[in-house]
């Protein structure tokens, strides 16, 4: 269990701020597009409520996947029979790549900026234009697809989720891990909406 608080506290704080970088600029995008749908449409509604709800859809879509992912890899690890001394060393390495991951964002040296895995341009162009839509599938798709652009700290916490070699377990450290950092992406669609009040912005 203790893994699994170390996970949580790991989202809270750094990993909170690394895939803010990463993904919330697809949050952002999203509640820009849904207050430019607000301002054309003459019906009634509450525009702060309703860009609430796009917040809570797309973190909540985001747990789902992560935790499904978790369940996935720790099944991966049970399935490759680790005896105690290779678990051990896997989960050394699951740490020493979480220090690796921290020396980048860091910026220690040149040579950690290998140790996280981008994704392939395509999926970031797909995810701009599917951020576009305003329609409420939007929200949730991106939170799924948030898997597919995890960051560097995400990327030590799946390593880590294999080394559990239990899916249960490896989906309860994904979870407590996204759980972590959901506060700072309800703080930057919190600030996104109060900003959006503004004519200027």
């Amino acid at each position: 269990m203790n893994i699994v608080w170390l996970a949580f506290i790991t989202g809270l704080t750094t990993g909170g701020l690394s895939c803010l970088a990463v993904q919330g600029g697809l949050l952002a995008s999203t509640l820009s597009v849904k207050q430019e749908e607000e301002l054309v449409d003459t019906a009634p509604k509450k525009p702060t409520q309703t860009r609430f709800y796009t917040i809570t859809i797309f973190l909540l879509a985001k747990l789902a996947a992560y935790t499904f992912l978790g369940f996935f890899l720790g099944f991966l690890g049970s399935t490759l029979l680790l005896t105690p001394k290779i678990l051990g060393w896997v989960q050394i390495i699951a740490g020493l790549y979480m220090l690796a991951t921290a020396a980048r964002m860091l910026r220690l040296h040149p040579l950690f900026r290998y140790t996280v895995l981008e994704p392939p341009a395509w999926v970031y162009k797909f995810m701009r234009k599917k951020s576009k839509n305003a329609d409420w599938f939007t929200p949730a798709l991106l939170g799924l697809l948030t898997v597919f652009i995890p960051c560097g700290v995400t990327q030590a916490t799946m390593a880590v989720a294999v080394a559990s070699a239990n899916p249960i377990l490896g989906a309860s450290v994904m979870a407590a891990f996204v759980l972590g950092t959901s506060p700072i992406f309800f703080a930057l669609g919190a600030t996104v909406i109060e900003l959006m009040k503004r004519k200027f912005f």
